[in-house]
């Protein structure tokens, strides 16, 4: 029996962003394990690392406008790993174009509008934790 927590990777460059995000899901589900990575290419060198220690993440939930490497970028990157292709991932977002919206529904990509009160992340909260 495994009894190691689920963990979710959370990627923002917003710190309030990640603490209000990792709030609502330890609200939801104390056990779950949330990692908080700035940017793209921190979040790609955990996941690497997640990867070669094999405690990859049952889900990913990243901004879309990040800097470095954005959420496409970052999604292209997991998405050209065999292994990390495999990580759900949902985008989260305070504006996105029709070109993004088609892009993530193209690829199984769901995506949200980041929540603006706290019953709306509860909500949200509850949705991802099905992921895991």
């Amino acid at each position: 029996m495994n009894t190691t927590p689920a963990k979710i990777l959370f990627v923002d460059d917003d710190p309030d962003d990640l603490e209000y995000y990792g709030e609502a899901i330890r609200k939801q589900s104390p056990s779950v394990c949330i990692i908080e990575k700035p940017d793209g290419i921190q979040a790609l060198a955990y996941l690497q690392q997640a990867k070669a220690d094999g405690s990859l993440p049952c889900l990913i939930v990243m901004d879309f406008n990040m800097p470095l490497l954005n959420g496409r970028e970052t999604f292209e990157q997991i998405k050209n790993d065999e292994v990390l292709a495999r990580i759900p991932i949902v985008i989260f977002s305070t504006a996105t174009s029709h070109i993004d919206e088609a892009y993530f529904k193209e690829n199984g990509i769901e995506n949200f509008r980041k929540p603006s009160n706290g019953k709306e992340m509860e909500i949200i909260a509850q949705h991802l934790l099905t992921y895991c």
